[in-house]
């Protein structure tokens, strides 16, 4: 079994490529690399770190506070993060040519002793393929068959995904920071439909006050004003829904001709925000066609959904973006 420290590069690299705005992610980071500084050392206690250690590797405000501290990462919940993205961590050291990955663990001591979180290695699950054997896979109803019910997304993070000619201006090589030029730029984006239904909205209600009779130009008026203001509107809460659910489906004015179809992601890089041009797919495994994120319809309008290109009404899957899996749904 290969050593802590020999698994801690590949492990801190895939750290790096998490986009979440968690205390989990910044836990682990700051466990990786107080665990890389005494990887060498010989005691196992050195490995292992309390809830001050971390709070302080951290610089949390709770430094001096070991209850505040503990309460907090407690909060976290480092073990659940890690499983839930069990799929890609398992994937990315495998791509790398290693039979292990490492797996955060908690001692609670008995006592008035301080629990303390430190990091082991793990084995990857055996290649399913290679031992002949079947996923354990939960069927979504009574009757059907595992087969065909889970997928997983595929990812292509910014800067793989080329914006148009048209969109460069904003994206540049497929993704700016909010508080730049760029950022500004796109927020006009926003704000410019606001100003226009405001205008649209008040041109309306003057004409209240016009004492004459309608005539057909009123008519044509108010026909071409309420399709232009649901365009705008339909922009606008595209805008607002990119900045409450991190994702939404990018329009094709903003992607290459040759581009399929990707979203637009809204992450933390740092203490920057980022907005980019990415792409979650994957592959029907019903009918091995693509699978695009489409929303849904009523009351999950809201919800993107992974459906297949060539039966988007009945291979319909949920989407995580966290986990990067799916579920079938009827």
């Amino acid at each position: 079994m290969p050593t802590l420290k020999e698994l801690l590069p590949c492990f801190r690299d895939w750290l790096a490529t998490q986009r979440d705005e968690t205390k989990a992610l910044v836990l682990l980071r700051v466990l990786a690399d107080e665990s890389y500084k005494v990887a060498s050392s010989a005691d196992p206690e050195q490995l292992e770190f309390d809830a001050l250690d971390l709070a302080q590797a951290c610089q949390w405000p709770e430094a001096n506070d070991f209850e505040a501290a503990s309460r907090k990462i407690k909060s976290a919940n480092l073990e659940r993060y890690l499983s839930s993205r069990t799929s890609d961590l398992d994937a990315f050291f495998s791509q790398r040519g290693l039979r292990h990955t490492l797996e955060v663990r908690k001692r609670s001591p008995s006592g008035r002793h301080r629990a303390q979180w430190f990091l082991v290695p793990h084995a990857l699950a055996p290649d399913l393929d290679s031992a002949g054997s079947e996923p354990d896979i939960v069927p979504v109803q009574e009757g059907s068959t595992t087969a065909g019910n889970l997928i997983e997304y595929d990812y292509a993070p910014v800067g793989s995904v080329q914006p148009s000619w048209m969109a460069r201006l904003f994206f540049g090589a497929g993704w700016f920071r909010t508080r730049s030029l760029r950022g500004l730029l796109f927020l006009g984006t926003g704000l410019a439909p606001a100003v226009c239904i405001a205008g649209l909205a008040a041109t309306v209600w003057l004409f209240l006050f016009v004492n004459r009779p309608v005539r057909t130009a009123d008519l044509a008026f108010f026909i071409f004003a309420a399709g232009l203001g649901w365009m705008l509107w339909d922009q606008l809460r595209r805008l607002w829904w990119l900045l409450a659910d991190r994702i939404v489906p990018a329009s094709e004015f903003l992607l290459k001709w040759s581009e399929a179809p990707a979203q637009l992601e809204s992450f933390k890089d740092g203490n920057a925000r980022v907005i980019g041009l990415v792409r979650y797919g994957a592959t029907c495994p019903v009918c091995a066609a693509a699978i695009e994120l489409r929303y849904g319809e009523g009351t999950e309008r809201r919800r993107l959904f992974g459906c297949c290109v060539e039966a988007p009404q009945e291979h319909v899957f949920t989407f995580d973006r966290v986990t990067r899996r799916g579920r079938r749904v009827r």
